[in-house]
């Protein structure tokens, strides 16, 4: 069953304590809000994936950077790993509905928000990437 956009209403309490107005914030907490709205956002409103290496095809601009830094410091790896076995935009929509619930969870962000922030989430390395595709030769004179 598809995730509609209006699933992720339910996290507004979240978004408004934690979402700072600018940048990353300086909690574990802000930063973690921050990666998931950019992900959740960029894929309803520009159709952006965080990894396109599997079998979705999408523009990624900065996103793998938020999930590598989520894989690694929110400890969802398992939940952002099955991009590479998603065929379709519901499966996505399932991952992002899986990755809100982890880790939109009150009690767990009231602990991140007691840790200070840790590297940058716009430029974080890890296995998630985005790979630009080779036009055809054949396009290049269109």
């Amino acid at each position: 069953m598809a995730v509609a956009w209006n699933y992720f209403n339910q996290f507004e309490e979240i978004t408004a304590q934690y979402l700072p107005e600018m940048g990353q914030g300086t909690t574990k907490a802000t930063q973690i809000v921050t990666a998931v709205c950019k992900l959740v956002y960029k894929w309803y409103n520009d159709g952006d994936v965080y990894d396109n290496t599997g079998f979705l095809t999408g523009w990624c601009n900065d996103l793998s950077s938020y999930a590598n830094w989520l894989a690694y410091h929110a400890g969802v790896g398992n939940v952002l790993d099955r991009i590479f076995d998603a065929y379709t935009d519901s499966d996505y929509e399932d991952i992002l509905k899986e990755l809100a619930i982890q880790t939109l969870d009150p009690d767990f962000l009231a602990a991140m928000n007691k840790r200070d922030a840790e590297d940058s989430i716009y430029n974080y390395d890890g296995k998630y990437r985005f790979e630009e595709y080779e036009e055809e030769e054949e396009d290049l004179y269109w």
